[in-house]
């Protein structure tokens, strides 16, 4: 069988067996438990009635995810497999089908058309067989048994008579089913692990008065009518193609055995003429390889020479390029070294000019400092000595002038009252003399301390004593913000 003949007849088979199927889908669904939602089956059904299996089967993968065990999703993924002739993947399909509920006739009647279509004929009735099992009246597959028969016998007789394989052989028209019916005509329905996990067991019978024991009696089964007639008529069919295949197997066989003459010899001449054209075009092709093999001996041999020429260029090339590289090499060195040595020597003259500036500026600096402490100094002695004399002068105001406005009065007494007793104690002396003498100066910013010791003389009082006198500079004049007696 051509593979285009065989996926003909399949595909033949399949839409035809879509309406015998249809009147039992509707009845067969209430059986499983896990069966889809009815819009997701409709929409299912009419991608594949418009020939969109990729959109169908994204679809039906997409609510696979969610319910993996769904026995009629997973024979749908197996149609639509089929009718992308994605043999290899639905005869997988079918096969865990068959394995997980082995109860259901369908996949082992889909699974022997798929191995049909393969001209796998063993294993095409080996499955049927296992369909009849689970329900001795499936029509179906009993129509299909009887065409894998016809079409072993048929390859029997073929393989007899050592026939063309291209001669007209009638094709089995094997039927895939489009819907997991069940096993609705004979044997048990198999349920879905959900539905039998969801069911609550039934409350147990109230126990009756046991009854004296009887002898066991046989019972015989309740037929189904409709049953015995599906298959009767399976049988009828079953027998009327049996007698036509007979027939046709008859007059084919005549047929044969009047060609079988002129088939002998025509193949007798055509077997003479091949082997007169085989020696010839040996001989040709013995001549044009010993020729051909000469020519690329010669070519390789070119090709190798070139090889060498290309590689003494590149190695020549490499070493001037190497020499190039190593003559640019030790110039750039050269001239990165005397531009390195001239960036140094530039650098140290930078450092000794900066050194030498620096060094000037701290000079005039510390010049500028000490001209300034002298000054300073100077003006803080005069400021003692003329604080001195006015005290001793008994001039009140000249004395207080000595004083900042902020110097810090004893026991926080109000500037007016200190220096009404301190001119109240002045003027109270017959005679006032005040020296000093070994004075130390020290200055800090705008603030000096001067330390001495100072020879106080009144007509009542004389006292030697150390002094410190604490100075701010308040514009141009140093005034006594602090007094108090010891260094």
């Amino acid at each position: 069988m051509r593979p285009e003949s065989q996926e003909h007849t399949t595909r033949h088979g399949l839409r035809g067996m879509l309406n015998k199927t249809a009147l039992l889908s509707g009845l067969i669904a209430a059986l499983f438990s896990t069966a889809l939602h009815a819009s997701e089956t409709s929409d299912i059904n009419k991608l594949m009635r418009a020939g969109q299996y990729a959109e169908a089967l994204a679809k039906t993968d997409a609510i696979l995810a969610k319910h993996p065990r769904d026995a009629q999703l997973r024979f749908t993924k197996g149609l639509i497999l089929a009718e992308q002739n994605r043999s290899a993947e639905a005869i997988a399909v079918f096969s865990k089908l068959t394995e997980d509920f082995p109860d259901l006739p369908e996949p082992y009647n889909n699974l022997a058309v798929l191995y049909a279509a393969n001209g796998q004929y063993d294993k095409a009735r080996a499955t049927l067989d296992m369909a009849m099992r689970t329900n001795p009246t499936y029509a179906t597959a009993l129509d299909n048994l009887g065409d894998v028969y016809a079409k072993l016998a048929s390859q029997a007789y073929d393989k007899a008579l050592q026939l063309d394989p291209a001669a007209n052989v009638p094709q089995p028209k094997l039927t895939l089913v489009r819907s997991l019916n069940g096993n609705v005509s004979g044997g048990t329905v198999p349920k879905l692990a959900s539905a039998s996990q969801s069911k609550p067991a039934a409350p147990a019978a109230p126990s009756a008065p046991v009854a004296p024991a009887t002898p066991p009696t046989s019972v015989e089964p309740v037929r189904d009518p409709k049953i015995d007639a599906l298959a009767a008529k399976a049988a009828a069919d079953a027998a009327v193609q049996e007698q036509e295949r007979a027939k046709a197997r008859a007059a084919e066989a005549a047929a044969q055995k009047a060609a079988e003459k002129a088939a002998a010899k025509a193949a007798a001449d055509k077997a003479a003429a091949d082997k007169a054209a085989a020696e010839r075009i040996a001989a040709e092709k013995a001549a044009a390889d010993k020729a051909a093999a000469a020519e690329k001996l010669a070519a390789a041999k070119r090709e190798k020479e070139k090889e060498k020429e290309k590689e003494k260029a590149a190695q020549a090339q490499a070493a001037q390029a190497a020499a190039q590289a190593a003559a640019q090499a030790a110039q750039a060195d050269k001239a990165q070294k005397l531009a390195k040595a001239e960036q140094e020597k530039n650098e140290k003259a930078e450092k000794a000019k900066a050194e030498k500036e620096k060094a000037d500026k701290a000079k005039a600096a510390d010049k500028a400092n000490s001209n300034n402490l002298e000054q300073d100094r100077t003006a803080l002695l005069t400021a003692l000595n003329t604080w001195a004399r006015d005290w001793s002068e008994k001039d009140v105001k000249g004395y207080l002038n000595h004083y900042a406005s902020d110097f810090d009065t004893p026991k926080g007494a109000s500037r007016k009252e200190w220096a009404e007793e301190r001119r109240a104690r002045i003027e109270d002396k017959g005679r006032i003399s005040v020296k000093v003498s070994s004075p130390q100066v020290s200055i800090k910013g705008n603030t000096a301390t001067v330390r001495f010791r100072q020879i106080y003389n009144s007509n009542r009082l004389t006292v030697d004593s150390h002094k410190t006198l604490i100075f701010t500079k308040q514009g141009n004049r140093w005034l006594i913000k602090q007094e108090r007696s010891g260094g």
